[in-house]
């Protein structure tokens, strides 16, 4: 085989040191480089105006091979400088000319390319393949971002949907629904208390059973409060307390401040056109002596005050003829004495509130309902078994189950009503105002989430969109680097080539 035939093949990474150990390259071309791009700089204070010498100093990296294609622009340029001998009269030709001497002397221009090379493809160029590879991750990590943002948009709507449902508002102005649903509470409660009359067979069941298993003769009163709600309605606390109707009702005042209601801001100073009217027939005492002598006076009379001081005394019947008059005779049943504070007649505070809207009623009443349904439903286990071990007592007020079931079925009615969340909340609006502004709060706060999640979508759409603009750039630079790196690579080859008799030199890894 001759020697011309065997390729050389040369690692990108071993380039410099194969041209240094080849003696092709010495040691000290870092120091010759810097004196080179001292000259380079000078050289480009003083530059012809010409389109693609701009455009080759502006896109290409200055080396070598650049102030090649320098020296051809300025052969253009500088043609009319050229002498009868074929050399250039112009200084910036001369200065060209001896950088690139420097550049071959020693063959410092082969360090600096290799060097060069070696840098892009160990270094830059995988550099920016990791940055682009970061950024399509952080890409589809942030679209994956959005579509989960999505979804917690649409669970918090439905949540807000759902809280707004068991309240029973719309969510437009949730304040001002918020507050017309606790004012019309009593109403919901005179519907309960009427649907409550539904149970006087239960609570009559529930008597009788106590009553037939007490010993003859022993009476118990039983779901007492739960019987003065069905007989006589959600009256008044005071009516439920002293037996009798109050002869007035002073409400607790209740005042829920609307912030939902657009108030207007402006004062009328009533510019309708009118003028004051201060009335002419004001009396401001102004009146003459003249006028005080025509009758302006008080007239106090001219005769005197009888206080009575004529020395008759009251007769009380204790001496003389008189008759002792006895209180146990008068006849006092139809004198009406009438008191101060509550037992006047007059229902205030927590007497005025209605036995359901009255906290501690309420309370009494739900514990009542759940003790007759806790009856009912046992005695329906009792019904639908075969095994005499679930039959606590016998007794003739046996019901079937379907009337039990029945029973049951409107005992837990009324309770639920008065215990479901919705009721609860009116409760507690009603009980304290200022629960209000709680309340709506724990509204507007979904409302406020899902703003902040519709904020982070956009800006998440923005850095997609930043991240893909970075990964062109990015890409575009790759692309450069890579033009770059392959065309020294086969300006080198070529250069070893002919030191080597023309043999076939492979970079390999670049």
């Amino acid at each position: 085989m001759n020697e011309q035939d065997i390729p050389i093949d040369i690692t990108v990474r071993k380039l410099l040191d194969w041209l240094i150990s080849r003696r092709i390259c010495n040691r000290d071309w870092p120091d010759k480089i810097d004196k080179i791009r001292t000259k380079i700089r000078e050289a480009l204070q003083d530059m012809p105006e010409h389109p693609d010498m701009r455009e080759l100093l502006v896109s290409s990296h200055l080396n070598y091979f650049t102030c090649l294609k320098i020296v051809e622009l300025l052969k253009e340029t500088e043609k009319d400088t050229k002498n009868f001998f074929g050399s250039y009269g112009s200084q910036r030709m001369k200065d060209w000319k001896n950088i690139i001497s420097d550049y071959e002397t020693e063959n410092v221009y082969l360090a600096e390319v290799a060097q060069s090379i070696i840098q892009n493809v160990a270094y830059e160029i995988p550099g920016l393949k990791k940055h682009n590879q970061k950024l399509e991750s952080t890409q589809a990590e942030c679209i994956k971002k959005q579509d989960n943002a999505r979804k917690r948009v649409i669970e918090l709507d439905q949540e807000y949907k759902k809280q707004c449902q068991q309240l029973g508002i719309e969510g437009v102005k949730i304040k001002s629904e918020i507050i017309a649903l606790a004012k019309d509470l009593p109403d919901q409660y005179e519907e309960i208390a009427t649907e409550a009359k539904g149970l006087q067979a239960a609570v009559q069941l529930y008597q009788d059973f106590v009553q037939a298993n007490l010993d003859e003769g022993v009476e118990i009163k039983v779901l007492e409060n739960l019987k003065f709600l069905i007989e006589h309605g959600d009256v008044t606390t005071y009516e439920w307390k002293y037996g009798e109707k109050p002869v007035s009702i002073e409400h607790p005042f209740l005042e829920w401040q609307d912030d939902d209601k657009e108030e207007s801001n402006e004062i009328d100073f009533g510019d309708d056109g009118g003028d004051i009217d201060f009335g002419d027939d004001i009396d401001f005492g102004d009146t003459d002596a003249a006028e005080t002598a025509e009758g302006g006076e008080i007239d106090f009379g001219e005769g005197e005050i009888d206080f009575g001081d004529s020395g008759a005394e009251i007769d009380f019947g204790e001496g003389g003829d008189g008759e002792v008059l006895e209180l146990d005779d008068v006849d006092t049943s139809a004198i009406i004495v009438e008191e101060g504070g509550i037992q006047g007649g007059i229902a205030r505070d927590q007497d005025a509130l209605s036995l359901l809207d009255n906290r501690r009623t309420r309370v009494i009443i739900i514990d009542e309902l759940e003790e007759l349904a806790g009856f009912l439903t046992q005695r329906l286990v009792e019904a639908s078994s075969d095994s005499i071990k679930f039959d606590m007592v016998s007794s003739s007020h046996t019901q079937d189950s379907n009337t039990l079931r029945r029973l049951l079925d409107g005992v837990e009615g009324i309770a639920s009503r008065l215990t479901e969340l919705k009721m609860q909340q009116l409760q507690t609006l009603r009980d304290s105002p200022a629960y209000t502004d709680r309340l709506v709060d724990t509204f507007k706060q979904k409302l406020r989430l899902k703003e902040k999640v519709l904020s982070s979508i956009e800006d998440l759409k923005q850095k997609v969109q930043e991240t893909e603009e970075e990964r062109g750039k990015g890409a575009e630079q790759i692309k450069v680097l890579q033009d770059r790196v392959k065309s020294w690579r086969e300006e080198v080859e070529q250069d070893i080539s002919k030191r080597y008799k023309g043999r076939k030199v492979t970079i390999s890894g670049a």
